[in-house]
């Protein structure tokens, strides 16, 4: 099973959402920040890698937020989110197709990869 960490990243009352690019079982799906976690680290430790890499963001872990596993075509992932809060850097987008602060409530709005729909009703209900 793949292990992977997400950031639930709040600034401002918005949280930050990525669409994925060509690929994959998620192609061209939205979903939160993060990554696969890589041998030697704490899954919190790899979600605020994750976003220094791919986003040039600083971010600080303030709590576990839901774990899940979801089976894909390809694989199974266990996938631990977090809430987190930006605390520096300045965001650069690296690797998805598209980057945006979004309240709560929109979120709904957006088509989320199949393993985040769970959390993404359960942050716009409140």
């Amino acid at each position: 099973m793949l292990e992977v960490a997400a950031a639930m990243i709040e600034k401002e009352g918005k949280i930050l959402i990525c669409r994925r690019g060509a690929g994959g079982s998620c192609a061209y799906l939205w979903e939160f920040p993060g990554g696969k976690q890589e041998p030697g680290e704490t899954l919190e430790e790899c979600a605020v890698r994750e976003c220094r890499e791919e986003l040039e963001l600083t971010i600080r872990i303030s709590g576990r937020f839901e774990r899940v596993t979801h089976r894909y075509p390809d694989r199974e992932v266990a996938l631990t989110f977090f809430r987190a809060q930006c605390v520096g850097g300045s965001l650069h987008n690296h690797v998805h197709e598209e980057v945006r602060w979004v309240r709560p409530a929109e979120l709904l709005e957006y088509e989320f990869c199949p393993a985040d729909a769970g959390v993404v009703r359960r942050l716009a209900e409140g």
